[in-house]
């Protein structure tokens, strides 16, 4: 078993098929030769056709229509058969060069022009019969001959190319492997300078990240960072202060809603609010929370009256939030707290040393983009590389097997993926 590279395996089989391969183009050579003869034959005879029948058309078509019945019917078929003959071998195309697909092609090709050729003969034959019967007869032997001639083709192809055909397979798969090989080559290179770039904006993104860690301890980030938690904490409180009161809210929105209770437009609207969005409604408000204490006021009356349908213990935190709100000010206070804290952050983001930090945080989410679109772009790489393997292991399989049964040699491709 001789087991060889690429190259000297194409040499090796080429010189073994050779002969072989231009003994049997030689005889498909020769049927398209003789093919290309009828044609041009049955082109001659069709010219002929259009040239006696512009002749007999030349005495007018008055005189012509008095000869014989159908005569002048007979003299325009004739040249409209023609006209045909020759529209059909204008489209047939003769290959420059035969290989499987050229040849096949080229026996399509003739067979739907002959297809077309015996429709027009059928249509048009018993009208020329029998005043042109010479011409007629020659067309009809030429097309005959190019039927006869067209099924040895088919033959042909059925049968001797079939060899041919498993040559040029090999051949084509040969070309395959090697555009194969190069594509890999290829990948194996933008794998290589993935790695590469993914290791440079790692090492960048480890040092980036160790300097905003020095940048996060200076002192003026870490009173931001105080006043940050702060403000965080101050909304937490907020909230929970609103929310302890959503369950009362709802079911005063109920109320509405059935037409129990009754509220203005922008009220009702407010209500629905503090329900579904209860801090930035709150923070949206002026700065006493007045549209909230008259909804509170107003659900109060309701609790009073026994209407809102309140369990005792919900009824008593209800009351209890409402003091807090409307007589203590709790929620007052707050926000004026919440909002001191928002310009006391502001003046921070304005310094240089914080908008570093933030500079600085922008630069690691892009570099982190980077190194994940690189990640992305190498896994499409990887499967791309292992697609491109199995590929090629197939395609090698295919060739050194259709190799034997060809030239009976063991003959193994030698590839280093």
């Amino acid at each position: 078993m001789s087991i060889l590279p690429l190259a000297e395996f194409q040499k090796k089989f080429e010189k073994a098929t050779q002969k072989k391969i231009q003994k049997i183009r030689k005889k498909g050579n020769n049927i398209i030769k003789n093919i290309v003869k009828i044609l041009e034959s049955l082109e001659e005879e069709a010219q002929d056709m259009i040239k006696k029948s512009r002749e007999e058309l030349k005495e007018g078509v008055e005189v012509l229509a008095k000869k014989k019945a159908g005569y002048l019917d007979a003299v325009r078929s004739l040249e409209k058969f023609g006209e045909s003959i020759i529209a059909a071998i204008s489209n047939v195309k003769v290959p420059s060069e035969i290989n499987h697909e050229s040849i096949t092609e080229f026996y399509k090709n003739l067979t739907e022009n002959l297809i077309m050729l015996e429709k027009t003969k059928n249509k048009l034959d018993h009208k020329i019969h029998p005043y042109f019967i010479i011409l007629r007869t020659r067309v009809k032997g030429l097309i005959k001959k190019l039927k006869d001639e067209s099924n040895t083709l088919k033959k042909f192809i059925e049968t001797d190319y079939t060899d041919a055909e498993s040559i040029e397979k090999v051949q084509n798969e040969l070309n395959t492997v090697k555009m194969l090989l190069e594509k890999l080559n290829d990948t194996k290179n933008q794998i290589a300078s993935l790695e590469h770039k993914i290791n440079l904006k790692a090492d960048e993104l480890e040092n980036s990240r160790q300097k905003l860690v020095e940048m996060e301890n200076r002192t003026e980030f870490q009173i931001l960072t105080k006043t940050e938690k702060e403000i965080e904490r101050l909304k937490t409180k907020i909230l929970n202060i609103l929310n302890s009161i959503r369950k009362p809210l709802k079911k005063f929105l109920n109320l509405v809603t059935s037409g129990d209770a009754t509220l203005k437009l922008e009220e009702k609207d407010i209500l629905a609010k503090y329900i579904n969005d209860p801090f930035n409604t709150f923070i949206n408000e002026d700065s006493d929370a007045s549209k909230l204490k008259i909804l509170l006021l107003k659900m109060d009356i309701l609790v009073r009256e026994e209407k809102l349908g309140l369990e005792r213990r919900l009824t008593k935190k209800f009351q209890k939030v409402l003091g807090s709100i409307v007589d203590q000010e709790v929620l007052k206070k707050l926000s004026n707290e919440y909002f001191n804290l928002l310009k006391e952050r502001e003046k921070l983001l304005q310094k240089e040393e914080i908008q570093k930090v933030i500079s600085k945080r922008e630069s690691i989410k892009e570099i982190s983009e980077t190194i994940n679109r690189l990640k992305i772009d190498l896994k499409v790489a990887q499967d791309s590389l292992q697609e491109i393997k199995e590929r090629i292991e197939t395609t090698k399989s295919i060739i050194e097997e259709t190799t034997q049964k060809i030239t009976g040699m063991p003959l193994k491709l030698s590839l280093e993926l």
